[in-house]
């Protein structure tokens, strides 16, 4: 919602101890209602004492439509709260009746309809409009005729302030430029000494911490207490916006903020408090600034404070000088332009001008940090093996001063006064050698310390760096798969006795990489017969007080030899064998077969059984043969079995023929028709009737009897004993076997079953038939045939009664 410089609100002061129903409470107190923008602006921003100085004009501001009563900007004021601001502006992501304290839960996350982002915030901070919501802001043009700068004071409070969160942050800015411009605005914002916006990721408990007051509303909750000012988590220091201007030019500020963020982060609020008065002329403090904002104190000496430029700052003899100590008077009388001190602190002075318009300066005076020293010897490596001892000194800075940060300034002398460049290369000809350390903070006195280096000792290997014969391992393809993949790391035991960890263990293809230490080739590494020796050079290191050394091994591809002979046999049930490995003689290399161990493929203790060539009287069962050639070894499998019983699987009748079908047993077999001599083939012609086969292999014999059935197409049921019956009982012995006798027009005479045997005789229904010519279905299969046999033709009955 907008605000013109005539609305006017009804007057309603919320205090937090009431909000809560506290009778007593050191909270902030809000007023959503009593002030216009204007007055927000001219009597509590800048303040009546410094218009005459400082006028403005067009104030706006703009906030969520959150109801009657309601808003997310307005006044506040400490009430009996330690809050460092006495009274000033709110500008809040929420409403600001929820930011009195005690810290309550759930977190603030106010929000209306159609509150959105701000694109000028946006373009400030690099942000999409789309992640930013509930904007909050202030804007008016000013004109200033004090001097060449303007500063104001504030904080940063946010529900996104909590430990470990370094993240996320809702955004704020304050933005100026000339009126009129086209350039960009210019934020003020920033980290003092940078140009790193305000927000919790770059102010926190780890980020600037000095300029970070801490988890307020949180950890009041969690050491038990509930006694915070506001409702937030965390808030920063008070800071101050400076910002150059050309006196008497006008001027646009846009003081702006809004939650950012997609998800939830968006639901947590933020606000920026702006302290009253302190919209006014900047001045220059000396001495100058060392660090950031800051004045240093050396070794408690004193600092002295005042302007820098008074004759152009202030130029006013009737002036009046008010110094601050951390937002306290210091007491001092009115006309004292200058003030010493050795004590820490924010200091400030406001310069109240004849005219009644406000000056002000800040300078934040701290103890010089003082350095821990390590004085500890320090050891140097030859760590490119050149045979030389050489680092940039700037490499042990931390090492000797362990608290080092960018306030120290840490320099090097040899013994005779030379100073060193500590980023080049320093060789160290000396074994110890002393190099003087001066360390300092700003410009303070530096101290001054004598460091010993030394040369340290190299990590033991089992072969020289570079030996007369490099060291070789043979790499077995002993599965035959035509290449074998190794892992460096099973090397490290069989090039040095150290105990390391693999990953301080580095492998190279060149020499040259190895001794500047560059990134190191994969550990996993494939051999073959296209690359059946590759040479490596391993480079060890371990923490501690040791210095890397080095090696080279060599890997070279080989493979055994499989036995040409040695195959899988069957021997008959209950007997054993001898079997022959062969010498495995190849003439291309003039090596055979260096070793033998037969042993049962069950046995986990691989108990031997020869060291030969020969396995003898070995029974049925698995065995491996391990065969040594060429240094490698090929443990081959071989299988000795026992047949299953021969059996005549099946009979194939074909008419006449017959084909014999066997398995099992020990081929080759034979076969014997009738008790005829044994042949081996399986074919045989024979005759209608019974008949015996016998098929006999290296381990016994079987036998088994089949019948040919023979087609009989005339009956005469006379009962001479001639023809009185069709007799198919054979087919009793045959698979789905089929008898069918018809009559000329289709009639079923006759079904043969294996109640009536498959015998006909010549009658239907127990009644004889008349002499005529009928019609039969003959069909079976025989066993493991899958054709079908099939006959049919006609049957001549001739009955006489």
């Amino acid at each position: 919602m907008r605000y013109s410089l005539s609305s006017h609100k009804n007057f309603i002061t919320v205090l937090l101890l009431l909000f809560f129903g506290r009778v007593n409470g050191q909270f902030i107190n809000v007023d959503a209602t009593s002030y216009t923008p204007q007055q927000l602006v001219a009597d509590k921003f800048i303040g009546s004492q410094n218009l005459s100085c400082v006028s403005i004009s067009n104030v706006t501001v703009s906030g969520g439509n959150l109801g009657a009563g309601n808003s997310s900007y307005g006044y506040f004021n400490k009430g009996t709260s330690n809050l460092g601001m006495n009274e000033g502006i709110i500008l809040s992501t929420g409403n600001i009746l929820a930011a009195p304290g005690p810290k309550t839960k759930p977190v603030q996350s106010a929000t209306a309809s159609g509150w959105t982002g701000d694109l000028d915030l946006a373009d400030a901070t690099g942000l999409p409009m789309s992640e930013l919501s509930n904007a909050t802001f202030l804007e008016f043009d000013f004109k200033s005729t004090l001097n060449k700068k303007i500063s104001f004071r504030y904080m940063f409070l946010s529900e996104e302030y909590y430990p470990g969160n370094y993240k996320y942050s809702d955004a704020f800015a304050f933005l100026i430029k000339k009126k009129g411009s086209t350039d960009p605005y210019q934020n003020i914002a920033v980290v003092p000494g940078t140009g790193d916006p305000v927000s919790v990721t770059t102010i926190n408990d780890r980020d600037n911490p000095k300029y970070f007051d801490g988890f307020i509303g949180f950890y009041s909750q969690q050491n038990g207490s509930n006694d915070s000012a506001t409702n937030f988590n965390g808030q920063t220091k008070i800071l101050t916006a400076v910002a150059e201007i050309d006196p008497g030019e006008d001027y646009h500020i846009k003081l702006v903020i809004a939650d950012e963020g997609k998800n939830a982060n968006s639901q947590y609020d933020s606000a920026v408090f702006l302290e009253a008065g302190s919209f006014t002329g900047n001045i220059d403090m000396i001495p100058a600034i060392e660090t950031d904002d800051s004045a240093i104190i050396c070794n408690g000496s004193n600092v002295t404070i005042q302007p820098k430029n008074p004759a152009t700052d202030i130029n006013d003899s009737g002036a009046k000088y008010y110094w601050y100590k951390d937002n306290v008077s210091l007491g001092l009388p009115l006309n004292q332009t200058s003030y010493t001190t050795n004590v820490p602190g924010d200091y400030r002075l406001e310069v109240v001008l004849s005219t009644g318009c406000t000056l002000a300066g800040n300078v934040k005076v701290e103890n010089a940090p003082v350095a821990v020293i390590n004085n500890s010897p320090i050891m140097i490596c030859d760590d490119d093996f050149d045979g030389k001892y050489v680092e940039k000194l700037s490499n042990f800075t931390g090492q000797i001063v362990t608290n080092f940060n960018g306030d120290f300034t840490v320099e090097y002398y040899t013994q005779s006064g030379t100073k060193i460049n500590p980023d080049n290369d320093f060789e160290f000809t000396q074994n110890p050698q002393d190099i003087t350390v001066k360390v300092g903070a700003f410009s303070c006195t530096p101290d001054t310390y004598t460091l010993q280096f030394y040369h340290g000792s190299q990590l033991q290997m089992n072969y020289l760096q570079q030996p007369a014969t490099i060291p070789v391992f043979d790499v077995c393809d002993n599965e035959f798969k035509g290449s074998k993949t190794v892992i460096l790391d099973d090397y490290i035991g069989l090039m040095t006795t150290e105990t390391l960890n693999p990953t301080d263990v580095k492998f190279y293809d060149k020499i040259s990489d190895l001794k500047a230490d560059n990134p190191s080739i994969s550990k996993s590494q494939t051999l073959s017969p296209t690359q059946a020796e590759k040479t490596f050079y391993i480079r060890i290191k371990k923490p501690g007080n040791y210095c890397d050394n080095y090696s080279s091994f060599k890997l070279r591809f080989k493979q055994p030899k499989k036995s040409s002979i040695l195959k899988d046999t069957i021997i008959c049930k209950g007997t054993t064998i001898d079997l022959d490995a062969g010498d495995g003689f190849d003439p291309a290399l003039n090596l055979g077969f260096s070793s033998y161990k037969w042993y049962k493929e069950s046995d986990p203790l691989q108990t031997s059984i020869s060291n030969n060539r020969y396995g003898k009287n070995l029974p049925a069962g698995n065995y491996i043969v391990e065969l040594g050639f060429n240094g490698c070894v090929y443990k081959q499998p071989v299988k000795i079995s026992e047949p299953q019983d021969l059996v005549i699987n099946n009979v194939l009748i074909e008419g006449n023929k017959v084909t014999i079908l066997t398995a099992n047993g020990i081929p080759p077999y034979f076969y014997s028709l009738d008790g005829s001599p044994y042949q081996s083939g399986n074919v045989f012609t024979v005759s209608k009737g019974d008949h015996i086969i016998e098929v006999k292999d290296a381990c016994g014999s079987v036998v088994q009897k089949f019948s040919i059935i023979g087609i009989k197409n005339v009956i005469t049921p006379n009962d001479d004993g001639i023809n009185d019956f069709i007799d198919y009982s054979d087919l009793l012995t045959k698979i789905d076997p089929r008898f069918e006798v018809y009559d000329r027009n289709g009639h079923l005479i006759f079904k043969g079953m294996p109640e009536n045997r498959f015998i006909w005789n010549g009658k239907f229904n127990g009644r004889p038939l008349p002499t005529a010519s009928y019609w039969y279905i003959l069909e079976w299969n025989e066993s493991g045939n899958p054709t079908r046999v099939q006959n049919t033709g006609w049957i001549l009955l001739k009955n006489r009664n």
